[in-house]
């Protein structure tokens, strides 16, 4: 499913407003390439994030340098048993403050592919899931589901890719009244037959949509990646007469996303490996 650098998910990581997250960066595409089976790692370092456990015990003055770092490492594997619908299994790893690395969930998502984009237009897809927190963690949260679309808009070699999600958590640990929305959007260029991607990519969370408090207590970050592939399913074998091969492709991305609200970290790193094959 990979398309140039990148034709993979980033379903946009949790980032749960009343206890700060550590996840990673995701942006996930519209088009699905039946028999594909991909392996991917995704992981996310953050500096100078707010301390504290519920948003209003976080102390917005203290000093980002004193402010421990914080992970999350992702191994997810997909599968598209047809052209229009890709299904994925991840386990979510990560280190909050005061804790040890460890497993903290399972994540089942699924997506449907309704417009397939072929060069220059729209791609558009919907996707939905559940995250159940496992070990120590289902004390800290509760299970969760969302849906959303996917959103492709191309034109020459750019394109805009949008992730709109709605999730909702189940269970007593929780305050939501209502569903809360997270976003990541990816505006990028496509250089070298879409062997490297330059991209500006944006992330970000409102835990409950019916009471959405202050923008500077949301989560809301910006910053730039680039994605760069190695080996294209459209190389072309002399022995095979100009047929189209299925060749193995990995792509590999480095990026930074900088806080735009105090409830934000300061910095994060973001690194993706991926590995595809029919």
């Amino acid at each position: 499913m990979w398309r140039g650098p990148l034709r993979t998910s980033v379903a946009i990581a949790v980032m749960v407003a009343a206890s700060p997250a550590y996840a990673e960066f995701e942006i996930q595409e519209s088009t699905i390439d039946p028999g594909e089976t991909q392996l991917q790692y995704r992981g996310a370092w953050h500096r100078g994030l707010p301390k504290g456990e519920e948003t209003e015990d976080v102390d917005l003055s203290l000093d980002p340098g004193d402010a421990a770092l914080k992970q999350s490492q992702d191994f997810e594997l997909q599968y598209s048993p047809t052209s229009f619908w890709l299904v994925a299994l991840t386990h979510v790893f990560d280190e909050p403050a005061d804790n040890h690395f460890r497993l903290n969930s399972i994540e089942f998502e699924s997506q449907f592919e309704l417009v397939t984009r072929e060069g220059d237009g729209l791609g558009l897809a919907i996707q939905g899931g559940t995250e159940q927190p496992v070990f120590d963690a289902r004390e800290e949260a509760d299970p969760e589901v969302t849906i959303g679309p996917i959103v492709e808009l191309s034109k020459s070699n750019y394109t805009l890719v949008m992730n709109p999600l709605f999730f909702r958590e189940i269970g007593d640990k929780n305050d939501q009244e209502g569903v809360g929305f997270e976003y990541g959007w990816q505006g990028r260029k496509e250089l070298f037959g879409e062997r490297l991607w330059l991209a500006v990519e944006m992330f970000g969370e409102i835990e409950d949509l019916s009471n959405a408090g202050p923008f500077d207590l949301q989560q809301h970050s910006i910053g730039p990646a680039f994605y760069y592939t190695f080996g294209k399913e459209d190389d072309f074998d002399d022995e095979l007469d100009g047929l189209d091969r299925k060749s193995k492709e990995l792509t590999v991305s480095v990026g930074a996303q900088f806080g735009l609200t105090r409830a934000t970290s300061d910095v994060a790193l973001k690194i993706f490996i991926g590995y595809d094959f029919d």
